[in-house]
């Protein structure tokens, strides 16, 4: 449980930087020409976001605990079987995706930053308790972010972050070179020592993070994201007030 008085009350301009690092890294895997690296990257990047949001509230320890906000809440036999099930589709649609997702990439690049940033966020909002969300907790913070998320309108965000990222020059292919090194199977992302993560290392996605992240305090994007926390919020409660119902006695 994270020490009370030692808790930041905001997130650090750092701690954000690197929730937007690791959107830009994430977004990345749509420029990689392999099949099936977009799942294994994003999910790698949303494990760094929740690492490093844990770990600035002196949690690191409970990345297990709160796991099903960020990873498959599916078992391992299950989770196989249905990426077998899967495997042959995807493969034979990989070619129109990934051509898809390159041409959409001026709207996909913004959408999945946004989308990494608000899972930082997300959490640190949790976190600003004093309290870490039991594995319970971490399961309806995962439904209600996603439900939130699916209902919100990000058209004001493309402009705002590609903008910023359009001032570095070469954040794509350095975004794409660390994308590679977040795949490296030999480094085991539950033992890899959060300051060796390939995204820490990555000057020119760093100064990207940090473009997006000063166009991120404009008041239009700081309202954007003070809506989504409303709506998490009362999806939350509707997903806790679901379970209590489904496991009261009936009467």
């Amino acid at each position: 449980m994270p020490d009370d008085r030692s808790r930041p009350e905001t997130p650090t301009p750092q701690l954000t930087r690197h929730w937007v690092m690791a959107g830009i890294v994430s977004s990345a895997s749509r420029f990689i020409p392999i099949p099936f690296v977009d799942d294994v990257i994003r999910d790698r990047c949303q494990r760094y976001v929740v690492a490093k949001t844990l770990a600035a509230h002196d949690a690191q320890s409970c990345l297990d605990q709160v796991r099903p906000y960020f990873g498959s809440s599916a078992g391992c036999v299950s989770g196989c079987l249905a990426m077998i099930a899967k495997a042959s589709l995807k493969l034979l649609l990989f070619p129109i995706r990934k051509v898809v997702r390159v041409l959409t990439s001026v709207r996909g690049v913004p959408l999945e930053i946004t989308r990494m940033v608000l899972l930082g966020r997300t959490l640190d909002r949790k976190l600003q308790s004093g309290e870490v969300p039991t594995t319970a907790e971490a399961e309806r913070m995962r439904v209600a972010f996603e439900a939130a998320f699916a209902r919100m309108d990000f058209r004001a965000v493309k402009a705002v972050v590609n903008d910023s990222l359009n001032q570095v020059g070469g954040w794509k292919d350095a975004a794409i070179a660390v994308a590679r090194d977040v795949l490296d199977t030999t480094a085991d992302p539950d033992k890899r020592d959060l300051a060796a993560d390939p995204i820490e290392n990555a000057p020119q996605v760093e100064e990207g993070a940090k473009r997006v992240d000063e166009a991120m305090h404009d008041p239009a994007m700081l309202q954007l994201f003070a809506d989504f926390d409303q709506r998490f919020d009362s999806e939350y409660a509707n997903t806790s007030l679901r379970r209590s119902e489904r496991e009261s006695p009936k009467g």
